[in-house]
């Protein structure tokens, strides 16, 4: 797989087969997290017809209403196993927005971190709200490859992320989003990722796979340094972490 650029958490099941095309012609590994069933299988058919799409299946905190999404989350595992598909995503815990099923969510991510642990899983993670109860919860499960999405949390918390050997995937809300810049700021670039979270509109912003390039170029800014040393380092870090756990050959 020869690429230039990595988007790290995209959920480009919603794009059409010809535009997401176009991206992976642009040079651009999409690394698509799924929401639910049926998005997961739609995610999975669009990898097995473009390659430099890594598949993520799973169920998204948003989309927990109660304790029979334990049932979706064990037909979701049960898909990824007969389909070698080795990313769990997207998957965390969210109070921000949807904490009054907090309960419920905990059941599904516990679904999710066993097999995680049990078949040595990539999981691709939502954590708004929630960011030391999730790496608590992936330090108790013993989780070796995490990556904690669109991070803004605290930034304690980032030296035990980067001990843990896990990354932040930073997205093109870093133009204007104070406290994603701060945590760029404080990060090791050795932990960094690139993200596009599209399609997604945020503040007047229309997420794209192609503004990661975008996004390493304000990484590059905010830590001065050169662009192309940035995405270098983007690029091994991907490789070096992922790209066993993923099947990547390149």
């Amino acid at each position: 797989m020869d690429f230039k650029y990595v988007d790290i958490h995209t959920h480009a099941y919603e794009y059409s087969i010809d535009v997401i095309r176009k991206y992976v012609e642009r040079g651009i590994v999409l690394v698509v997290v799924s929401e639910d069933y049926p998005s997961s299988r739609i995610t999975y058919s669009l990898s097995e017809k473009l390659e430099g799409i890594i598949p993520c299946v799973g169920l998204h905190p948003w989309n927990i209403k109660n304790e029979d999404a334990v049932d979706e989350a064990l037909k979701i595992v049960d898909f990824a196993l007969e389909n070698n598909i080795r990313c769990l995503g997207e998957i965390g815990l969210d109070t921000r927005f949807v904490g009054d099923t907090i309960e419920a969510q905990r059941k599904v991510l516990e679904v999710f971190l066993d097999a995680a642990r049990r078949y040595e899983l990539f999981v691709n993670l939502h954590t708004a709200g929630t960011w030391a109860e999730v790496l608590d919860y992936l330090e108790k499960w013993n989780i070796r490859y995490a990556n904690f999405h669109w991070y803004t949390g605290p930034l304690y918390l980032i030296e035990r992320i980067e001990e843990r050997g896990y990354t932040i995937s930073v997205n093109p809300a870093v133009k204007i989003q104070h406290k994603h810049r701060k945590v760029v700021e404080e990060s090791s670039l050795a932990i960094l990722l690139s993200e596009s979270d599209s399609p997604y509109n945020y503040r007047g912003m229309s997420f794209t796979p192609e503004l990661v390039i975008d996004v390493v170029r304000e990484i590059a800014g905010i830590k001065n340094l050169e662009t192309k040393k940035v995405n270098k380092s983007i690029l091994d870090n991907f490789l070096e972490k992922y790209s066993r756990v993923l099947g990547i050959t390149t």
